[in-house]
């Protein structure tokens, strides 16, 4: 009884690392293992319902809860596949994703939004800290990196919900995009 009951222990463990192994799978992106689409929808859609809760019951919690949203693109990533290939396109992303998981706090949320796109929520950070942030990430991948960024900044808000304030956002990053690409736009 003994023997069979520290098997099923160890089948226990072992089924817990799978979960975990699995839980990875669908939560991270593959190449550059860092949350992917799906998983920031979600966290983004939690702190959008957090900042209007928030705001609802202002009075009875001192906790004020706020974000900025950065969404990244990577000037004229196409130009590296169609010179050196989809695989140094892919070191490009991984060095990308790497260089904006330092570039934040630990508790920030980096996610890869789709190709050559990153998404971060900077917890309890107003516009200004966001804007500030968005301008150490501009000015430090031009240093460390073989290429440029273009940056759109927005703001937490009661109203905004999730779809509202990525569109909001996405209209800052096109803008940063159209006005020649290297810079910082914020709404």
């Amino acid at each position: 009884m003994k023997k069979e009951i520290e098997l099923i222990k160890k089948e226990n463990r072992e089924l817990k690392k799978e979960v975990e192994k699995l839980k990875k799978l669908v939560t991270i992106d593959f190449l550059t293992r860092v949350y992917n689409r799906h998983t920031f929808s979600e966290f983004l859609k939690s702190a959008c319902q957090e900042v209007r809760w928030l705001s609802k019951h202002n009075g009875k919690h001192r906790r004020k809860e706020e974000f900025s949203l950065l969404l990244i693109d990577i000037d004229d990533f196409k130009k590296f596949n169609d010179k050196f290939g989809h695989l140094y396109g892919d070191k490009i992303l991984k060095k990308v994703a790497k260089f904006l998981k330092d570039s934040v706090r630990d508790f920030d949320i980096v996610a890869r939004w789709g190709g050559e796109e990153f998404a971060i929520i900077l917890r309890e950070t107003t516009l200004a800290q966001g804007e500030k942030r968005a301008q150490f990430i501009l000015k430090n991948a031009q240093k460390k990196l073989p290429l440029t960024l273009s940056i759109g900044v927005i703001h937490s808000h009661p109203k905004y919900s999730d779809k509202e304030i990525f569109e909001k956002v996405d209209k800052a990053l096109y803008k940063a995009k159209k006005q020649g690409k290297n810079q910082v736009v914020v709404v």
